[in-house]
Parts: structure tokens; C-alpha cells; sequence
């Protein structure tokens, strides 16, 4: 199934590239990977994760009717690498992958050597940045559900 059309009707490419411009700064941006902070900021924004330790991700799953949500995160050096993928009646859907390869796809204008993951400097900014990504997660998962209700 193709997903574009649910993309575009939640302005997901904008939306993104806004939060890569509101996060920025690399060169200050926190270094390291704090496993427990990450795990602790995620439960505390409400999703349960399942970390895998030999690739440094959080995976959410999520299975709602005939649809499997699929939102992971690598959170380490300051930078936030984020992938969905969605399984409709058995079948993937189109396109999916990492956030700002996802903005490409959807739109040819998009600069993904400016805006391509975002940046955190501190625990505080990380947390916003995790807010941010998860609403437009949870956008898709809403207007993906209007459109399969159309199909």
C-alpha cells in the first residue's frame, strides 16, 4: 500500500524539516550514549520500547487492528535517527525507512544535507525533540487510520 497521500496530509516533510531547523547545532550537541536516560525519557513520554543492544536502538511496536506500527530510534552523540515502517493486512507500506531519506522520497526539494537528523545539546532538548518526533508519529498513525477507513 502506498502511503504517500497520509505523508502529504499531515505536511510530514515540513513538519520534519522544521524540527531539524529548530535542532541544530552540532557543534555543541551532547556526546555519548546514555542508555538510561534514553530508555527514561522514552516510558516517560508514554511508549514502551524494546532496546537492542547490538545495533544501539529503540524499536516501538504497535498493533492496531490489521495494521502493525513499526518507530525506531538511535539516540547517541546528540543526534536523533528515526525510522517507521508499517505492515497493512500482511504487506508493507510505501514508503518507509528513515525520517529524513522518508522527506527525499516525498519531496524532491527537500535538503537532506541540511535537515537530516536532529541535533540535541542537552537532556532538556532531547526531550522536546522526542516530543516533537513522537506527535508526528502519532499523526501518521491517525491519518493513516482515516485513510484505510476510506479504502
Amino acid at each position: 500500500m502506498n502511503t504517500k497521500p497520509v505523508f502529504e496530509k499531515i505536511d510530514f516533510v515540513n513538519k520534519y524539516e522544521s524540527i531539524c531547523k529548530n535542532h541544530n547545532d552540532y557543534e555543541n550537541s551532547m556526546s555519548g550514549n546514555n542508555h538510561e536516560l534514553y530508555s527514561n525519557l522514552i516510558k516517560k513520554l508514554g511508549y514502551k520500547a524494546k532496546y537492542y543492544k547490538g545495533e544501539t536502538f529503540y524499536r516501538i511496536e504497535e498493533k492496531i487492528d490489521d495494521t502493525t506500527y513499526g518507530f525506531q530510534l538511535t539516540l547517541k552523540n546528540g543526534l536523533v535517527e528515526t525510522m517507521i515502517d508499517t505492515k497493512y493486512d500482511k504487506n508493507w507500506c510505501t514508503p518507509d525507512g528513515r525520517l529524513d531519506f522518508l522527506c527525499e522520497d516525498l519531496d524532491s526539494n527537500f535538503d537532506r544535507d541540511t535537515y537530516n537528523l536532529p541535533k540535541y545539546t542537552s537532556e532538556e532538548e532531547l526531550e522536546i525533540i522526542l516530543k516533537e518526533i513522537f506527535s508526528l508519529y502519532e499523526d501518521y498513525k491517525l491519518a493513516l487510520k482515516e485513510h484505510l477507513a476510506k479504502v
